[in-house]
């Protein structure tokens, strides 16, 4: 798919067995939940994908079980960070070779403070096995002069996904870079970001039909309607993030009926709860109350099941 990407394209949450092994067919069904209700793309094995956790070999898997339930109904833009280069570059190889439409992609998990040689060479290694499009993911590594050097010297290099401040660096991005890279948004501050010059959003895949919606109102001129459908599913939203990021999600998957189970592999930090270690994997931290409230804000929004 050589057109420019452009809409709602959810990070994937990554389906797991009771066991804690990889559900392919739940990747599947996720895949044809999105496309039903509207995605404009998707996005696996990123970081809300607890890529991190994967082996490159479960990562590869899951990218091949989405394009193949995909059909090339969706592009299918795919992460490819790492814990370093040499694993990068050969996600990259991969996902050239399975058919995907584009990689997203930055030097490794939590590394910061790297220099501008740093991200070329690293962007370089990448474009050099690459003729699919590239989308930087920035960081509070990226700035102007950054993405300028990187458009300068690799032209597989299309896209940015900006989600460090969640608008004033978008901005600048638009306003100094203009039409020589297209900027992606986390989608937290979506439609504004849509207002502001992204193109696209990456956020959660949980209601995917709302967030479809928001992108598809907006470009039909329809600014109005697209906050109005904001506005009725911010509830949600504050609720994903703010009760259990990454577990919540997949509860809502559960519920509409595309993941068989929500355990989640990340390790995560809970102050005040088991002497503020982190928690084991699979380990829930819902209850039947947080679930209630989960479905007393999906019965006002109408979001379809699967």
């Amino acid at each position: 798919m050589s057109s420019e990407l452009a809409g709602y394209f959810p990070i994937m949450a990554t389906a797991y067995c009771q066991d804690g092994s990889v559900d392919l067919a739940s990747m599947a069904r996720l895949t044809e939940y999105l496309i039903s209700n509207g995605a404009h793309g998707m996005s696996p094995n990123g970081g809300d994908s607890e890529a991190g956790h994967l082996t490159l070999e479960e990562r590869m898997q899951v990218l091949e079980k989405v394009l193949a339930a995909n059909n090339g109904r969706r592009p299918v833009l795919v992460g490819t960070t790492a814990t370093d280069t040499a694993e990068s570059v050969q996600l990259c190889r991969h996902a050239q070779q399975a058919g995907a439409a584009a990689v997203f992609t930055h030097p490794g998990w939590g590394r910061q403070g790297l220099s501008q040689e740093e991200l070329i060479a690293y962007y370089g290694a990448v474009c050099d096995v690459l003729e699919i499009p590239v989308m930087v993911h920035g960081t509070g590594d990226m700035d102007v002069a950054v993405v300028q050097a990187l458009l300068d010297r690799f032209p597989q290099i299309r896209y940015i996904k900006e989600e460090t401040t969640h608008g004033p660096k978008l901005r600048r991005y638009k306003r100094e870079l203009g039409d020589r890279v297209t900027i992606f948004g986390p989608g937290l501050h979506y439609p504004a970001e849509l207002a502001w010059g992204a193109r696209g959003v990456m956020p959660s895949c949980a209601a995917p039909h709302s967030h479809a919606r928001v992108f598809d109102l907006s470009e039909a001129g329809d600014v109005e309607g697209a906050r109005r459908q904001w506005h009725r599913m911010l509830p949600l939203v504050f609720w994903r993030w703010h009760t259990a990021a990454g577990e919540a999600g997949k509860h809502y998957l559960v519920h509409m009926g595309v993941f068989a189970t929500p355990y989640c592999r990340q390790r995560v930090s809970l102050p005040g709860q088991h002497g503020g270690e982190q928690t084991p994997f699979g380990e829930l931290r819902l209850d039947d109350v947080d679930l209630l409230e989960m479905r007393a804000i999906l019965a006002t929004m109408g979001e379809p099941p699967y």
